[in-house]
């Protein structure tokens, strides 16, 4: 029995290995916009955004729905999400699945009191069956330091009942994880990544309870079952609502960074990638995914335009070596037509139509097609532009895509008449929104003789030829693109709210073949 244990340690060491550093061996990454962008909840039968802009579907696979019995599976509920995960294959877009969360006949959950972050938890089950969660700052009070209550919460009887995991249920936790995963690592399916659980956080709704509970008894042995069945681990969503700094606490002290491949953020800024990739490679561990799982909810019309190509030009500057390495999800992919509905307007889809946000990234999919992802660093501007993570910040961004050499172009009013700065020279000013406001991009390194044509394309879509404005310099050309949205029917600026400017624009240089 040592023998065969001792076998069976080593290959499943081995297999998380190889899962850790597959990505370090594929030579030609497909760094595309559409496999880099995915969304949560999407309708695979509804035709908006799948062709060129979603490459990944997020959904849940929900234990309470799959075994609500103990050992009785409810393969109508089984049978429904493989042909999800079919239909989705079948339209080239992959399935992420969520593995998620307790269920009644595995939750009965104990009275806890414990600290986490430098605040203090307690969670007391009421006579009624409901729970009452109760957090407190320690502050200074009177002369002395004590625990203040900061909120007084009850969380209903059926909400714990999927919400918490049982010690003595660890097992059953891990059959359905084995169940799940070995399914849908087998064809038809084929399944690569698997997410466990949700935004664990004491508060977050998705746990209640400890950290160190969650990290033992859910994360841990259904990371290993993944592993040693091939599978590579998507962490289950960090929570804005707590530091960065306490997941990387949370790492050190349960030794749990190689039970991870992708490690998961939930609408964090992109500094905040850049942070958990610096902890990442101070522990040689850079090779790792970061991929936000949930980002957007977001009513901003500038939104996606603001933060997308942020993201991927930070993602090419951080050795985007394997195929996975980098991905946004958008939340959530539709809503109701109706301001009573819950995402309304927060959404890719308002009922049936694109939202701001959807047609933002059709059009950034549109121009983003045609090739692999790459950088193009040789271009400056007037005023000064440069890449800025700081998503409040004006910006520039180039890339290469096929024959394509793109700019995306972010002038971001200081105040609220709508006045640029420019910030990185000598603090000048241009008002966005009067006029005929105007920058200028340099491109030393490329000839007018290979230059096929030009470009302005608005962040949905309209686009204009600008061509005429080619200049040609000393070194290579330069091109003047009108900062204004020159489609008035599309923006009616003078009806439009006083808080609104678009913010970003893209400039297209089509190259000759």
């Amino acid at each position: 029995m040592k023998r065969i244990s001792l076998f069976l340690s080593t290959m499943a060491l081995t297999t998380m290995f190889m899962s850790v550093k597959a990505g370090e061996k594929q030579n030609i990454p497909k760094r595309t916009f559409r496999n880099f962008s995915g969304v949560c909840h999407g309708s695979i039968n509804s035709e908006p955004l799948w062709k060129q802009a979603l490459g990944w579907d997020r959904f849940d696979v929900a234990w309470a729905s799959a075994e609500s019995t103990r050992g009785k599976w409810n393969q109508k509920y089984i049978d429904k999400i493989s042909q999800r995960i079919l239909t989705a294959k079948s339209k080239g877009v992959t399935f992420l699945p969520i593995i998620n969360y307790s269920v009644s006949w595995a939750a009965e959950c104990p009275n806890q009191d414990f600290e986490i972050a430098g605040k203090r938890f307690t969670l007391k089950k009421q006579p009624d069956g409901r729970y009452e969660l109760r957090g407190f700052n320690k502050s200074f009070i009177n002369g002395k330091e004590q625990w203040e209550e900061v909120f007084n919460r009850k969380v209903s009887a059926h909400r714990m009942g999927t919400r918490w995991l049982s010690e003595n249920h660890v097992s059953d936790w891990e059959n359905y994880i084995r169940k799940i995963v070995s399914t849908y690592r087998q064809a038809p399916y084929e399944l690569e990544y698997f997410q466990i659980w949700n935004e664990a956080w004491p508060t977050s709704s998705f746990w209640y309870g400890n950290m160190d509970s969650y990290m033992t008894d859910v994360h841990m042995p259904a990371a290993k079952i993944i592993h040693e069945l091939g599978g590579k681990v998507v962490y289950g969503g960090w929570i804005c609502g707590a530091p960065i700094s306490e997941l990387v606490k949370y790492m050190d002290k349960h030794s749990a960074w190689n039970s991870i491949d992708v490690f998961d953020l939930h609408y964090f800024p992109i500094s905040s990638m850049e942070y958990l990739y610096r902890e990442l490679s101070k522990r040689g561990l850079e090779h790792k995914g970061i991929w936000q799982t949930e980002i957007g909810f977001s009513s901003d019309p500038n939104y996606v335009g603001n933060v997308y190509p942020r993201v991927l030009h930070w993602a090419l500057s951080r050795d985007w070596n394997w195929t996975d390495k980098f991905k946004f999800f958008y939340f959530a992919y539709s809503s109701p037509n109706d301001p009573k509905a819950y995402g309304f307007g927060r959404s890719l889809l308002l009922g049936k139509e694109l939202s701001h946000s959807g047609r933002s990234l059709q059009a950034m999919a549109e121009i983003f097609s045609g090739g692999e992802l790459k950088l193009y660093t040789s271009v400056h501007s007037k005023p000064c532009l440069k890449p800025e993570l700081n998503e409040k910040l004006s910006s520039l961004e180039s890339f290469k895509v096929g024959n394509k050499i793109i700019c995306a172009i972010h002038m971001l009013p200081a105040n609220n008449a709508k006045i640029f700065v420019d910030w990185n020279n000598n603090m000048d000013t241009i008002h966005l929104d009067y006029e005929c406001p105007r920058i200028k991009l340099y491109f030393p390194e490329i000839t007018l003789s290979e230059v096929n044509s030009v470009e302005r394309i608005s962040m949905y879509g309209s686009k204009i030829d600008i061509s005429k404005y080619l200049r040609p310099e000393s070194n290579g050309f330069s091109i003047t693109v009108p900062v204004r949205e020159p489609d008035v029917k599309e923006f009616q600026y003078t009806d439009m709210p006083e808080s609104f400017l678009p913010e970003v624009f893209y400039t297209v240089i089509n190259m000759k073949k």
